[in-house]
């Protein structure tokens, strides 16, 4: 643990939008319990990435743009070895890496999308012709599908607001069926799903049925950026619309990525860590549905849902009073389990949730 002397909290202790990239904090004398960060593995903080990074601009600069084209090459191999993708793409974040991919199909192009897919998704879709299905009930997603123009589908790896596994075979059967090239959206399941962590692609073996996939290296992986990579021909219509325009990530970017692939390589210390954070989540999804709590998470993201707004509001202040911190969306709080989180944490969190719960006479 360590200290911060920079001041995190209002009066009404308030989360602040800046916090501690930690799983646990001390602040004035007081350990707090970090839930939001999505970085199940504590990769921002690997000793092992920061000397990489350090070698790297030690030797090269932060700018440079000698190397680029080595470590470009180290970081694709790694990638078409891991992946099985033809061709890839970086870009320095979720949105430039989704704009890019999106840029491809024509304005006549109808987008389905599931209701609890990413935030970025929707963000740029928004003014697209897009129908929306529900992971839950896939009855209707054929009579959706079954429309002349034509059809991209994106299929969700895990969603990050229910903390739960779509069903990837159910939905590329459908969109199959129905002659719809598939985005596969592994922003929140690359580096902790599947095997060795490479992703729900990987989980489901669906790697034929996939036309492009997008995915990042910042959430679960302690990288930078995002990537887009699938079939030649999509990636090759992506490099036509941005030339000139992207900005490449720096050798010492894509030397962290690369190095971040290493440690969820099929090695016993990253077994040993997803075999930890999964019987953590099942102990913890266990306990949170014992105690009445509803919640249809099945991953380390535990996604708790209440009545309303205000008492998920009301509820995650409580908890912050307990130096607990979890994020908010609506009518839903989130806890990002760490394998740094102990097994005395976990159930100090747990007792905590009930104790509120029973306060307030709520549970979901």
């Amino acid at each position: 643990m360590k200290p911060y002397q920079v001041h995190l909290f209002t009066e009404e202790e308030s989360v602040p939008d800046m916090l501690p990239y930690e799983p646990f904090f001390v602040y004035d004398n007081k350990r707090y319990l970090n839930f939001v960060p999505l970085d199940c593995f504590h990769m921002k903080n690997s000793e092992y990435l920061r000397e990489t990074a350090r070698a790297n601009i030690e030797s090269r600069g932060i700018r440079a743009t000698d190397g680029r084209l080595e470590a470009m090459k180290n970081l694709e191999e790694a990638m078409f070895e891991l992946k099985k993708f033809e061709s890839l793409l970086l870009f320095p974040d979720e949105i430039s890496a989704l704009f890019a991919l999106l840029s491809i199909f024509n304005p006549e192009t109808t987008y389905f999308i599931d209701y609890e897919t990413s935030p970025s998704i929707l963000a740029l879709l928004q003014r697209r012709s897009v129908g929306f299905y529900n992971h839950h009930d896939l009855g209707n997603l054929n009579n959706l599908l079954d429309v002349q123009s034509a059809k991209v589908i994106v299929v969700d790896g895990v969603f990050e607001w229910i903390g739960n596994i779509g069903p990837i075979n159910e939905v590329v059967k459908a969109a199959k069926n129905n002659d719809c090239i598939i985005i596969a959206n592994e922003i929140n399941s690359f580096g902790f799903l599947g095997r060795d962590g490479r992703g729900f692609v990987d989980l489901f073996n669906v790697y034929g049925d996939i036309s492009v996939e997008v995915g990042s290296f910042d959430k679960f992986l302690g990288g930078f950026g995002c990537y887009v990579g699938g079939k030649r021909e999509f990636i090759d219509s992506i490099k036509k619309n941005i030339i000139d325009v992207g900005e490449p990530l720096p050798p010492f970017m894509l030397a962290v990525n690369r190095a971040s692939l290493e440690l969820i390589g099929p090695n016993k210390d990253n077994k040993k860590r997803l075999q930890e954070l999964w019987r953590n989540s099942r102990y913890v999804i266990s306990r949170l549905k014992q105690a009445g709590f509803k919640t249809m998470s099945e991953t380390p993201i535990c996604v708790i849902t209440f009545n309303n707004n205000e008492e998920a509001g009301e509820f995650r202040k409580r908890l912050l009073s307990h130096q607990i911190i979890v994020a908010q969306n609506k009518e839903r709080i989130r806890l990002c389990l760490s394998i740094e989180h102990s097994k005395a944490d976990l159930d100090y969190c747990l007792a905590t949730l009930e104790m509120v719960g029973q306060d307030l006479g709520i549970r979901s």
